[in-house]
């Protein structure tokens, strides 16, 4: 069973630098007649030899390993240099071909699952194994201008970082960290700042046709625009309807959100169109079955569904975070890679990478 959660202390941000141009007081009179002289420049960087900006590189330095799966912390400095609709960093290769539309036949290492427990509404819980091949991970911090903060899990397998690569991270200079500018393009799961959460599973095909008058964009950059740009279910699902999502880095997905007002939906595409299927209690799950294709119930299609629907029927959607992880713990996997669970009120993350329930790290970076 779980132990005690480890505390891991999160990267600050920088303050904030004072701007050193001088600034005129309004009192003081200019005569007409005096000499004009061209406004005095902001002072500016220098460049540096690496190629990295200031910004780049305090990502980069910002890098802090707190577990040897590994995971890692990162906080995302300033702008990113995209947008998730315009980058290929968006998409991401499956490493198993597309399944046969029966669940039974989906491969044994997608066996993702994922709940929402609402009905406790000072404690609201989102509880997610990531089951997959082996995914070392980094927990990214952003605070995009003119978006919200969040934080989020980054296979980092697909920057370049697999295998035993992964553990090196912290002895390369920064620029051969590059590619990890890019993780915010990548989120398997996140939390914002309102508590919105969003998580993702593979699922069978939704026979889903480009709009030509919506932009596209990768299925897990979706996941950043929501998280950057919704601040509740309904917003999140909007965000969705704007575009075409596009399966074709990676296998189809479907996506389960929720937020503090208690409400969740699960967000499917099934045969050509976009299913909302919102709770019906104070709490809502998903694993790797298309829910819009099974009709009034959902009894044996999963297991794991099972297990969990009846764990948050017995206890009405309310539990401590001790009993979500030990509900992730009972219908984890092999191939589970992460455990999470997002305390929605609190901005709090709890995650055990690799099954280690006995080494849960509590993180704190929302609050």
């Amino acid at each position: 069973m779980p132990g005690s959660p480890t505390q891991t202390a999160i990267p600050a941000s920088p303050p904030p630098v004072a701007s050193t141009t001088p600034v005129q007081p309004e009192s003081t009179a200019v005569p007409a007649s005096a000499p004009t002289s061209p406004p005095t420049p902001a002072p500016t960087e220098e460049p540096r030899a690496d190629g990295l900006s200031h910004a780049e590189a305090a990502t980069l330095d910002s890098l802090e390993q707190v577990d040897d799966y590994p995971l890692y912390t990162m906080r995302y400095h300033g702008a990113y240099p995209q947008r998730a609709s315009s980058t290929e960093g968006a998409r991401w290769s499956a490493s198993t071909s597309l399944p046969d539309p029966d669940p039974a036949t989906l491969p044994p290492v997608w066996a993702c699952s994922l709940f929402a427990a609402l009905g406790d509404a000072d404690h609201m819980l989102y509880g997610r194994n990531f089951d997959w091949d082996y995914s070392p991970a980094v927990l990214l911090f952003t605070d995009p201008p003119g978006g919200y903060a969040s934080v989020s899990m980054v296979d980092i397998a697909y920057l370049g970082f697999e295998g035993a690569k992964a553990s090196t991270l912290p002895d390369l200079p920064l620029v051969k960290r590059r590619s990890l500018l890019s993780a915010p393009f990548l989120p398997f799961d996140g939390m914002n700042e309102h508590g919105l959460v969003v998580g993702m599973a593979a699922v069978p095909p939704g026979e889903m046709q480009p709009d030509p008058d919506k932009e596209t964009v990768g299925s897990l950059g979706v996941i950043r625009e929501m998280l950057d740009h919704a601040s509740n279910v309904d917003e999140a699902v909007d965000i969705l309807r704007s575009y075409n999502v596009d399966f074709g880095g990676g296998p189809p997905i479907h996506y389960l959100i929720a937020d503090r007002s208690g409400r969740a939906a699960l967000v499917e595409f099934y045969q050509g169109e976009m299913v909302i299927i919102p709770n019906q209690a104070s709490w809502h799950l998903a694993t790797n079955f298309l829910r819009a294709s099974a009709g009034a119930s959902a009894d044996g299609m999963c297991w794991r569904y099972d297990a969990i629907s009846q764990r948050l029927a017995e206890i009405e959607g309310q539990m401590t975070t001790q009993n979500a992880t030990d509900l992730l713990e009972d219908v984890s996997q092999d191939g589970t890679q992460w455990s999470i669970v997002y305390e929605m009120n609190a901005g709090a993350v709890n995650v055990a990478m690799g099954r280690q329930y006995d080494d849960v790290h509590a993180l704190h970076p929302l609050e």
